[in-house]
């Protein structure tokens, strides 16, 4: 259950809470829907609304086509109503105000602005294959990669103070290059020691002393994958190596190598390793020719 997105009925479509953010995809015939959110919230809207009516902080409703890959934000405490005729289908994004504010300051320098949300209708190109990527997440259920959700949450929140708020025309820094060699091998270590927890981009990126999005790039540049899929990998490692070098029970290997559960570690490794940990520890006996 996610306590961010409360106002959102669970049976409207799977969410996920990580530290400070959330997300849900959401699929829902007609309907209507009013909140205060407590939270900043941003809406991508993946089928189109024809005849769609909003209300933010009015009594008066617009009215209008909302095409696929249409952004709609909610500032926290705003009061909103929403209105539509046929079956919607769209990611929701909330945004804790403040790892919001920190994640500002970290990009900008200023921990003080305000959202501009955009009028009805208004397409956004670029935060689109984000909620597309978010969705896809969402819809593993259990298997969803919880550093992938908080990177895309993070690059979705930097978007949205770069193109819909007050520090819009600061930019922000956008350094090149990688990850110097001795801050990759402080991350890596950094990787290593805590692979059991909830790894956060934050706390990486703090790692690295770098902002959110700038080491989110070059940590690409460098390793040729994004974070969440290297920490799938070692991972992964970690948990063969337990499985089949030790007579550990699956779900301590599982909870040492940071899997949410045994059902999420199996489902991993059936896809990264076409099989599943009891089929490598059987094969790993077999080879032995004894018991471990």
């Amino acid at each position: 259950m996610s306590v961010l997105l409360d106002d959102i009925p669970d049976q409207w479509g799977p969410k996920l809470e990580l530290p400070g953010g959330a997300a849900t995809r959401t699929r829902t015939g007609p309907n209507e829907i009013f909140l205060r959110p407590p939270v900043h919230l941003a809406l991508m809207l993946l089928t189109p609304q024809p005849g769609r009516q909003i209300s933010l902080n009015s009594d008066s409703r617009m009215t209008g086509l909302a095409p696929s890959g249409a952004l709609e934000i909610i500032p926290t405490g705003s009061d909103f109503s929403a209105r539509w005729s046929v079956q919607k289908e769209n990611v929701l994004v909330a945004l804790d105000p403040q790892r919001f504010s920190t994640l500002a300051g970290l990009e900008f320098g200023r921990t003080d602005f305000e959202l501009h949300p955009p009028r009805l209708g208004t397409l956004d190109a670029r935060a689109f294959p984000l909620a597309q990527m978010l969705k896809e997440e969402l819809e593993r259920g259990e298997s969803a990669n919880r550093l992938c959700v908080d990177a895309l949450l993070t690059l979705f929140s930097v978007h949205l103070l770069r193109h819909y708020s007050t520090l819009a025309k600061r930019g922000g820094s956008r350094p090149k290059g990688g990850l110097a060699p001795f801050t990759w091998r402080r991350v890596n270590d950094y990787i290593h020691s805590y692979i059991a927890d909830d790894i956060t981009i934050e706390q990486l990126a703090s790692v690295a002393r770098l902002s959110p999005s700038h080491f989110l790039r070059a940590f690409r540049q460098t390793c040729g994958q994004p974070p969440h899929q290297y920490i799938l990998t070692v991972r992964t490692a970690l948990a063969e190596r337990l499985v089949t070098t030790t007579t550990l029970p699956l779900g301590e290997i599982a909870r040492s190598a940071g899997f949410s559960s045994h059902s999420h570690m199996t489902a991993v490794m059936r896809r990264l390793r076409g099989a599943t940990p009891t089929q490598l520890r059987r094969d790993a006996l077999g080879k032995n020719g004894k018991d471990l």
